[in-house]
């Protein structure tokens, strides 16, 4: 019942979860949030976010070395402009190198292109060098001979005849990793320097980072430089948000902080998602796995031993379990990953649950069926093993196979939306197998350990009775020489006849040696022998009778079991009165049993549990050779009797 409380609990807490409260997804809920940002710090890291990142990675473009730049070709004007640029920038990006190409190594752009690209200058090799410098050309096109080839060139025309601007970048292009890169201004040298200055800030401003072409940023109207995925220089300005972008993108710990901001201000699943989309669906498996492997151990667990009446709910109720766990496992899939989707709410719940029990009495119906009329319990269990698996997967495919019959003309649209189920099918069908052989492999081993220590029981009882049987021998012999010793001074004639009874005695017992169990003839045989000695010691103070019923003197009964019971009768009894001693040993059927009897009219048993060595090895007899089906007990009235109740003899 636990784990079935367990099971519920895990369903309504997950379901609880991840259901819409409203009728918006994520997404539209975010958007509605991000229009009323107020003009704060918040507002540009959305700038930041909407402008760098592309809500798959967490990688941006950003200059790694120092930020370089050469002139080639700039009038007096132009170098003016290059210089207060940098300045300016050196205030905005105080932790990074900003500064000429030709100050920085002590040689041209050209030169050190001609001294080859294996030249380090202050540790950098050149070509890390050129991949941190702008080359920016003035009223002339770049010298592509000295460079790689071009694998990127945008030209574009500003208005009102200003002029035109030719941007190339060289070397292999990535997104996230620019190499060389090359601008060519022709621009008219009539506007006035403030144009001028917004046409080369805006260019070189653009090459420190890479703006995401697919955003464009929709919480405000500010003419950032960077607001606007397409070239618009005319129209922007170097504004605050420009600067918040570039300070915090060349901060040492800019992924760390928007990191921080994104986990602060978003939700969970929507922050690790948009940092990094793979990571975030490997975090996602994981809990779906996590959540799916502790479900099926509760499913397994406790219907495993569980059986049913009627035997299809034997597979309707884990069937059910299965179906609407695999459909909580979905909207924990589609809430974590899919915000633009809302998922189900109460009323989908509840829908859910109804198609989990109509699916689940499909396809339980379908797997009891085959497994009905395919087994008939004689077949091996590796045939029923690969029928097994393969009836599960056609079974939880019934239902696929009947929509896309009913939907032909949707097939495969449906086939897509489906695909994942088939894999599920897959995986829930080898499972049951792979569990399935787990738990027979088990259950051999512990079949073949009950066997081995069922043998090394069997092996320690007997070693154990011969022991036993062992002992009787030289306590029996111990009281019969004590006997002819002290007939050896009164009478001869008894003594000789005991020592040849005796020797009668042992050579019966001897020809049976190595064996556990007699005959109940050989066994009152043996006790007859002894009493005829002991008879010889009493004289006609001692009379016995033996009286056995016929059917019983083939049965086979422990060796031994017999005499020490009349030798303790003897003892205890006959020879502690003056008088005559009487001894009746009586063997009788019992319902299934038999029922083994010796009495004597010597003095009483003591109150308690009677003692002696006889006893003793009679009690460990009869449980080693029969457990717990076998009783000994004694009593004093209607006639003293100590008796043995065996059970299971006759069965």
């Amino acid at each position: 019942m636990k784990k079935l409380i367990a099971l519920i609990l895990i369903l309504v807490i997950t379901s609880f979860i991840v259901v819409s409260k409203d009728d918006m997804s994520l997404n539209e809920k975010i958007a509605i949030e991000k229009k009323n940002i107020p003009n704060s710090e918040n507002k540009k890291w959305e700038y930041v976010k909407d402008r760098l990142f592309d809500g798959e990675t967490e990688k941006v473009f950003k200059r790694e070395g120092p930020i370089l730049f050469s002139l080639n070709n700039a009038s007096k004007k132009d170098s003016l402009i290059v210089n207060e640029i940098i300045q300016e920038l050196r205030t905005v990006i105080p932790n990074k190198t900003i500064d000429y190409f030709t100050i920085f190594t002590g040689v041209s752009f050209e030169g050190a292109l001609y001294n080859g690209y294996d030249k380090k200058y202050k540790g950098i090799s050149l070509w890390d060098l050129v991949k941190s410098t702008t080359l920016l050309n003035f009223n002339k096109s770049s010298n592509s001979n000295i460079l790689p080839k071009s694998q990127e060139i945008v030209n574009y025309r500003f208005p009102n005849e200003i002029g035109s601007i030719t941007r190339e970048i060289f070397g292999p292009l990535s997104e996230h990793d620019y190499t060389g890169i090359a601008i060519s201004f022709d621009i008219n040298k009539e506007i006035s320097n403030k144009e001028r200055k917004i046409c080369i800030q805006y260019e070189i401003l653009r090459t420190l980072c890479y703006i995401n072409p697919a955003n464009r940023f929709p919480y405000g109207n500010s003419n950032g430089v960077f607001e606007a995925p397409e070239s618009v220089p005319e129209q922007t300005k170097f504004n605050e948000q420009d600067k918040f972008l570039l300070q915090k993108l060349y901060s040492d710990d800019f992924i760390d902080q928007f990191k921080t901001y994104m986990y602060a201000n978003y939700p969970w699943r929507y922050a690790s998602s948009f940092i990094n989309k793979k990571n975030h669906e490997f975090k996602v498996w994981g809990i779906l796995i996590g959540v799916g492997l502790l479900a099926s151990i509760l499913i397994f667990s406790y219907f495993q031993n569980k059986k049913y009446k009627y035997s299809y709910l034997n597979y309707s109720f884990p069937t059910f379990f299965i179906f609407i766990y695999f459909l909580n496992l979905d909207n924990i899939y589609m809430y974590l990953t899919r915000f633009n989707i809302i998922v189900s709410g109460v009323n989908g719940l509840l829908f859910q649950l109804v198609f989990s029990i109509l699916i689940a009495i499909l396809i339980s119906f379908v797997l009891w069926g085959l497994e009905k009329v395919s087994f008939k319990g004689n077949e091996s269990f590796s045939y029923q093993l690969i029928l097994k698996v393969i009836f599960t997967f056609v079974s939880f495919l019934a239902m696929v196979v009947f929509v896309l019959v009913l939907e032909s003309d949707r097939r495969k649209e449906l086939f897509e939306f489906f695909f994942p189920y088939i894999f599920f099918s897959a995986g829930l069908a080898i499972g049951r197998g792979l569990l399935l052989y787990l738990n027979h492999f088990s259950e051999s081993l512990v079949k073949e350990k009950d066997v081995e220590l069922s043998r090394l029981k069997e092996a320690k009882a007997e070693a154990e009775v011969k022991a036993l049987q062992s002992q009787i021998n030289p306590h029996f012999l111990y009281n019969a020489l004590n006997s002819i010793a002290s007939l050896a001074h009164t009478d001869a004639d008894k003594t000789e006849k005991m020592a040849l009874s005796l020797s009668d005695l042992f050579r019966h017992t001897i020809n049976r040696k190595g064996e556990k169990v007699n005959s109940v003839q050989d066994e009152v045989n043996l006790v007859s022998n002894y009493l005829e000695i002991e008879q010889i010691r009493f004289g006609d103070r001692l009379r016995f009778s033996i009286d056995v019923e016929p059917d019983l003197l083939t049965i086979e009964i422990p060796m031994f079991i017999l005499q020490p019971l009349v030798e303790n009768a003897i003892k205890h009894g006959i020879s502690k009165i003056e008088g005559q001693g009487n001894i009746v040993l009586k063997i009788n059927k019992k319902e299934d049993g038999v029922l083994i009897s010796v009495q004597d009219n010597g003095p009483d048993f003591p109150e308690g549990l009677v003692s002696g060595h006889g006893l003793q090895t009679v009690y460990d007899l009869l449980r080693f050779s029969y457990g717990e089906k076998a009783e000994i007990s004694w009593h004093n009235q209607p006639k003293k009797e100590i008796s043995i109740y065996i059970a299971t003899v006759l069965k």
